[in-house]
């Protein structure tokens, strides 16, 4: 096999403003910095660590926000990992939990088209 990607879903980089929200509805902006069709990583300060799920010590879910091209996208995406990158930044590793159909369709052919 000749490409090094072993994914399923081959990760796509990006750097495209977003927006998380909380359940109980407090928001964050982020970047968006990959994207594929199981899960995306997102890049914010450390406004992003102040997200918290409803019960403690249950994963956060998150509502994602962001645009591709002339579409705007939302999807609900659990946090898997997070990641410290310095004082003032943070990573957040998501897996897609539901996505609409028309966002689904745009993300894969945005992907398909850029990868």
């Amino acid at each position: 096999m000749m490409n090094s990607e072993r994914r399923i879903y081959p990760r796509l980089h990006v750097n495209i403003p977003a927006e998380v929200e909380t359940l109980s509805g407090v928001s964050a902006d982020v970047n968006l910095i990959n994207i594929s069709m199981s899960g995306m990583m997102i890049e914010g300060d450390t406004q992003l660590l102040e997200l918290k799920a409803p019960v403690e010590g249950t994963p956060l879910e998150l509502s994602l926000h962001f645009g591709l091209g002339s579409e705007s996208l939302h999807c609900r995406c659990r946090v898997v990992y997070i990641q410290r990158q310095s004082q003032s930044c943070v990573r957040y590793g998501l897996c897609l939990l539901s996505i609409d159909q028309q966002s689904a369709d745009c993300m894969q052919a945005y992907i398909d088209a850029n990868l």
